[in-house]
């Protein structure tokens, strides 16, 4: 491969596997990893376990979209159809044929694999919990849209995304660093969780015109569009009221208030929700972008927050 065509292909890849909506299980190992250092006064952090534990997680939700573009495709989800008003969908690489469809399966596998072997070493230096939790991404990963589950055609995605993804991470990367469970970062991942799951819920009601089409039930279709604006409502804001009597409850410390930097942001990300446009590719770009959108409010929201609990941490404790 020549050295013109090598970043091409690397961006290729980083299109395929979605990079924009990494933050989504980045900011719950750095959450979870934190929260493991603040808890537990006197733990010696183990940077060697952290870079593997985020890797995985990583290569998890890699092998999730890779998988979920597979069968979006093969249900006729993400094929164009100018007659139905259906553009492009998911990363597009499979339907604009960048990619081949048997590369794409490879890549899940390979993706998969390597996290699998991740965990299986963490669980030598950390304890059960992480076999647990490993297998529990694994098959979420698999069968977020593979049969016989295939929990996003069925409305269950969103349960599926905050367990895994909010809950899960941060449990996972926080039991790497102390090797013990807690009910403590369960309970404090909940506003990434909902954060997280509205970049899903964004992406639901910008798609909810053609979904139904093909037999998908997404919760907006299921409660209809104004409802689901709604809930979007609910996620973004409730996200922000939980850190806050969190905070109020001496539950985290004041610093985690940090995160209200992120306000207006959200605020113009809420008000947006309100200008889906009826139907066609005005509706795709401008859902595109407020997905894109809702993803950097996460990151946003994850790093002010990690920042202040680790300003906490090094000068208040």
């Amino acid at each position: 491969m020549s050295e013109n065509t090598a970043p091409k292909r690397f961006s290729l890849w980083m299109m395929a596997s979605r990079a924009y909506s990494f933050p989504a299980s980045i900011i719950p190992v750095l959450f979870g990893s934190v929260l493991a250092v603040l808890l537990n006064p006197g733990l010696e952090f183990n940077f060697i376990n952290f870079i593997l534990c985020l890797i995985g997680c990583i290569l998890v939700q890699v092998g999730t979209n890779i998988i979920n573009d597979i069968y979006d495709y093969e249900k006729g989800i993400d094929k164009e159809d100018k007659e139905l008003g259906i553009p492009h969908g998911g990363s597009m690489v499979i339907s604009m044929g960048l990619v081949s469809m048997k590369q794409m399966k490879t890549a899940a596998v390979v993706s998969l694999l390597i996290a699998s072997l991740i965990g299986v070493y963490l669980y030598t230096v950390a304890g059960a919990w992480i076999i647990y939790l490993t297998l529990f991404g694994l098959l979420s990963a698999i069968f977020y849209t593979a049969k016989p589950l295939a929990l996003k055609y069925k409305a269950l995605g969103d349960i599926q995304v905050i367990i895994s993804f909010g809950l899960g991470m941060t449990l996972g990367a926080y039991i790497v660093q102390t090797g013990k469970f807690s009910y403590e970062p369960l309970l404090f991942s909940i506003p990434i969780g909902l954060l997280i799951d509205a970049i899903l819920h964004s992406n639901n009601i910008r798609d909810i015109n053609f979904d139904g089409k093909f037999g998908v039930k997404t919760l907006p279709i299921l409660v209809g569009e104004k409802a689901s604006i709604k809930l979007f409502y609910g996620m973004i804001l409730g996200a922000y009221l939980i850190l806050i009597v969190f905070v109020v409850m001496n539950l985290l410390p004041w610093f985690s208030l940090l995160a209200l930097i992120t306000l207006p942001l959200a605020l113009k990300i809420v008000k947006m929700s309100d200008g889906f446009p009826p139907d066609g590719m005005e509706r795709f770009e401008y859902g595109t972008k407020h997905i894109m959108m809702t993803a950097q409010l996460n990151m946003m929201f994850g790093l002010t927050l990690v920042i202040g609990l680790l300003i906490s941490y090094f000068f208040f404790v």
